[in-house]
């Protein structure tokens, strides 16, 4: 996720064109991150030490870890810490930004800075960021006075649609509303001990990106058959939050819904701007009661 978030940031600012960020991210699917990349964003070494050692790979047949503890920059578990971070996403954002020589790893960090500062966010928010890890994303972007079970719900769906529809979904901050009005929506409420709803919704075509990739088919327009996927989604979300809340309170399902045309919810709803396969949808949810429309 934070690739994504900080990359429409770095688009944003001018800092990489559309195409070299699409570079970046063909890229990361084939990069593996070097030990002097992810030293130097962990603070364990300097970039002059990193190139120093770099250097020395070429004329000695020695691993980077090896040479850095021979050399004293650093000791054997925090080269082992390196290389459990090879896998990281935001890692290996830096690694091809770099090998494609967009930009620098201080030109890279200063625009985190940037990015940190302009949204108001705390050095844990960023280390929470850069772990790549969704729950602990996801409570970044929502509000403080998020209730604990709504914000399960979120996170349940939040990770259903990384596992189901697109491994790269990423999200924007999200806020409490009482009113909003919506041009058609998929939904499905629950009843019980405790009411829920959660909806889906977007300005135009873009909520096609979740029905597409949920029913494994095209479909040309919103319409009553994309709308029923999207909803078939939600069913599947709500399936799993009721298995996990069985122990804890009684809740039924009801049947989904969708509607083609434009409404009126209202309540005290949570929306949480989406970004699936780069196009923004709204998931839009409600805890204690139901939406209202």
């Amino acid at each position: 996720m934070i690739s994504r978030l900080l990359g429409s940031y770095l688009l944003k600012e001018g800092k990489l064109t559309a195409e070299q960020l699409e570079t970046v991210y063909e890229t990361m699917r084939k990069v593996r991150v070097k030990l002097g990349i992810i030293a130097i964003s962990e603070k364990m070494m300097t970039t002059e030490q990193s190139d120093e050692v770099n250097r020395l790979q070429a004329i000695v047949d020695k691993r980077f870890g090896d040479i850095a503890v021979e050399k004293g920059y650093l000791t054997n578990e925090q080269v082992t810490r390196l290389l459990g971070l090879q896998g990281n996403q935001y890692l290996s954002f830096v690694q091809s930004i770099v090998d494609n020589e967009f930009m620098d790893v201080k030109d890279i960090e200063e625009a985190l800075l940037d990015y940190k500062n302009s949204n108001g966010f705390t050095a844990t928010d960023i280390e929470a960021l850069k772990s790549g890890d969704s729950d602990r994303i996801v409570p970044i972007f929502l509000p403080q006075n998020t209730v604990e079970y709504q914000l399960d719900y979120v996170l349940i769906c939040i990770r259903t649609l990384i596992r189901l529809i697109d491994a790269d979904v990423y999200i924007g901050k999200g806020y409490f509303t009482d009113y909003l009005d919506v041009n058609y929506y998929a939904m499905q409420s629950l009843d019980g001990d405790n009411k829920a709803s959660m909806a889906f919704t977007a300005e135009g075509k873009e909520i096609l990106a979740l029905a597409d990739a949920f029913a494994g088919e095209k479909f040309d327009n919103v319409d009553a058959d994309s709308l029923d996927s999207a909803a078939e989604f939600i069913n599947c979300v709500n399936g799993l939050f009721a298995t996990n809340v069985s122990s804890k309170f009684a809740i039924d399902m009801l049947p989904p819904e969708y509607c083609e045309t434009s409404a009126k919810f209202t309540g005290k709803i949570l929306v949480l701007p989406l970004y699936i396969q780069g196009k923004e949808v709204k998931l839009i949810t409600s805890f204690g009661d139901f939406i209202n429309k």
